[in-house]
């Protein structure tokens, strides 16, 4: 499975500009951006659809 937005995310977490993400991944650094951005509330999401109420 091929997952931009997660791959985008990961190769700023450990450091990449957003121009070097870019280029690696043949898109603007905007759009780079937008990738990570795009993972970063899915996986929110996610996280808060899967947490139990404790009160």
């Amino acid at each position: 499975m091929n997952d931009d937005e997660h791959d985008a995310w990961q190769l700023h977490d450990h450091g990449a500009s957003w121009e070097d993400i870019g280029i690696e991944m043949g898109c603007s650094q905007a759009t780079a951006q937008t990738l990570a951005a795009a993972y970063e509330k899915r996986t929110d999401t996610a996280a808060h659809d899967a947490q139990n109420a404790l009160f």
